[in-house]
């Protein structure tokens, strides 16, 4: 049995994992010494991270934040 978080079912969630996945070899070709490297690899990681959280709040409030 497949059972998915009901994050994992959202289109959006689906698309910021295909985003991380297009944004990794190109991450890996550029210089660790760019400024931009590893801000670029922590927001594009914090995106799914954060779709998960607000999906697991269920108030009005919190869905609303």
């Amino acid at each position: 049995m497949n059972r998915r978080f009901d994050h994992e079912k959202l289109e959006v969630y689906q698309v910021s994992l295909a985003f991380i996945t297009w944004l990794e070899p190109i991450l890996q070709k550029l210089p660790k010494s760019l400024s931009v490297t590893d801000p670029l690899d922590r927001a594009s990681t914090s995106i799914p991270l954060n779709i998960a959280e607000g999906n697991g709040t269920f108030t009005g409030a919190d869905r609303c934040r």
